[in-house]
């Protein structure tokens, strides 16, 4: 094995290591950083598995983005897993079979989870940015507001799902949440339906 296979083989190992923080249940997936270009600006980019998601990281890059000056933070928040009692698992209230299967769930969204992250933030890498990945768990809303202001992002990027004002109304919107609990100024990049409704 030459060298530069070794030390891409290890880059690699240092992408997929993680560091869990249990007690906010974050785990960071990748930090790389070329310390020859100091870091001025931080920016922060919320992922999901959504075409809208793709849309405002493809935009980022494409318009935002300066390689020689800015942290990317790539987050993606998955959802916690419920069990149906009030008070979470308990013997009472699961048996065994339904917390096996809790488990599993919750260990799917998390590779889910790595995966994407690991995918955007190969693409960035490649492009020579410097680069953090974390991955959440929790309300989106709560959680990207949080780690803006724990990171200091300078920007909040987020691709807009296009609720209509009803479904706005009820279930609120990540996006609108972001923008009036965020300290950072905050892109919302809004993109054409997939399915070719606007």
């Amino acid at each position: 094995m030459s060298t530069e296979e070794s030390n891409q083989k290890t880059t690699e190992q240092k992408y997929l290591a993680t560091t869990d923080i249990s007690e906010n249940d974050h785990e960071t997936i990748v930090t790389t950083h070329d310390t020859l270009n100091p870091i001025t600006r931080v920016v922060l980019i919320a992922l999901d598995h959504s075409d809208y998601s793709k849309n405002a990281f493809e935009w980022a890059v494409k318009n935002f983005l300066r390689k020689e000056s800015d942290l990317v933070v790539l987050v993606n928040v998955r959802p916690l897993v419920y069990t149906g009692g009030p008070l979470g698992p308990s013997a009472l209230s699961v048996g065994y079979m339904e917390i096996s299967n809790v488990y599993h769930i919750d260990e799917q969204y998390r590779t889910n989870s790595y995966q994407l992250l690991h995918e955007y933030g190969t693409k960035l890498k490649a492009q020579d940015f410097a680069v953090k990945a974390i991955s959440m768990r929790g309300d989106p809303r709560d959680e990207i507001t949080s780690k803006a202001k724990e990171v200091d992002a300078d920007t909040l990027i987020l691709g807009s799902r296009g609720l209509g004002i009803f479904k706005r109304a009820f279930l609120g919107s990540t996006s609108d949440y972001c923008v009036h609990n965020c300290d950072c100024t905050v892109i919302i990049v809004k993109g054409s339906d997939p399915h070719g409704q606007h």
